[in-house]
């Protein structure tokens, strides 16, 4: 079970959605001109993140989830890292032909599982190795979580920070979960096979034999490989009855009240039948749109920082003389 999860994890890094923007609440100062304006609204980065995982386009998420790069200077960085990746092998190599036996032999359970996805045999064999642990590891989740299902509603009724539409609106999404784990079968043989085999026909269109192959590869052919990735990671999720699509679509991303620097990111969509909505206070601040708690601390911090330098500087000051006596 281990090695399924991590199979998928390593061909989903840096796919992860990052909630990049935060805001906060209305100013007391009055609207600044529209010079000193934001060049972009709080939402401009989520929605063209959402946007790339819904047309399944790789390069687009990346430069979504990039703060202040376009494109060509991702692509360039990317290329720039898996020359050093392929050089750093080059050498290795050189310096002793075995190494590339030696990797193997370190990372061999990764290699192993993708040496076994590369052909149906091999599928066959890793369905037969994780469907009893799976089995085994999925009861005992489901377990556990209906067993804390009632302390999770009461800190979720408890929190004190979330209003009572979003209490209701947890309260409704813990129970659909419930739902959800209790009818879906995740060690069953058809939905396991599925899954497999949608992360072995990704594997094998990359047409690498070595999986850390991957780390080399140029911008261009990860982009190709990346596009299909998203596609694997929802057919994976569809296996077990999430249609990814259809909770992306339902996601609508909006900026109300925005006044200067600040604004309320509007956050909406539907999650095993769930409506969920949830309003987040945001700043611009340093060059990007965050939290507006967030900006408050980072800010604080500075002002402490400035304050503890001057200290610092104002006591060496006086020292100074002590020390030319």
């Amino acid at each position: 079970m281990k090695r399924y999860l991590a199979v998928v994890w390593m061909m989903a890094s840096g796919l992860a959605f990052a909630e990049a923007v935060v805001e906060k609440e209305p100013p007391a100062t009055p609207v600044r001109s529209a010079a000193s304006l934001p060049p972009v609204r709080a939402g401009d980065a989520l929605n063209a993140g959402l946007l790339a995982l819904k047309q399944n386009d790789f390069a687009a998420l990346q430069e979504a989830l990039s703060d202040d790069k376009d494109l060509a200077e991702i692509a360039a960085e990317w290329d720039e890292r898996a020359a050093r990746s392929k050089q750093r092998r080059a050498e290795a190599l050189e310096q002793d032909p075995t190494a590339r036996d030696m990797a193997e032999q370190a990372n061999d359970t990764m290699q192993e599982t993708w040496n076994k996805l590369l052909s149906d045999e091999g599928v066959d064999a890793l369905i037969a190795e994780w469907q009893p642990s799976l089995a085994e590891t999925a009861s005992k989740r489901v377990m556990e979580f209906n067993l804390g299902f009632g302390a999770l509603l009461t800190g979720i009724a408890g929190d004190r920070k979330l209003s009572a539409d979003q209490v209701q609106q947890l309260t409704r999404l813990m129970y659909a979960v419930q739902d959800w784990t209790g009818r879906v079968d995740f060690a069953d043989e058809v939905r396991l096979r599925q899954a497999v085999m949608s992360i072995a026909q990704l594997a094998r269109g990359t047409g690498l034999k070595r999986i850390d192959d991957v780390e080399s590869l140029r911008f261009e052919e990860a982009a190709i490989h990346g596009d299909e990735l998203i596609r694997t990671v929802k057919r994976v999720l569809a296996a077990y009855d999430v249609d990814a699509d259809a909770i992306l679509d339902s996601v609508r991303i909006e900026e109300h009240d925005a006044v200067g620097d600040r604004a309320v990111l509007r956050v909406q969509g539907r999650v095993f039948g769930v409506d969920l909505l949830h309003e987040q206070p945001m700043r611009y601040f340093e060059d990007h749109w965050m939290d507006a708690d967030r900006a408050a601390d980072r800010e604080r911090w500075a002002v402490e920082a400035d304050e503890a330098d001057e200290q610092a500087a104002a006591a060496t000051a006086v020292a100074a003389p002590e020390i030319e006596r």
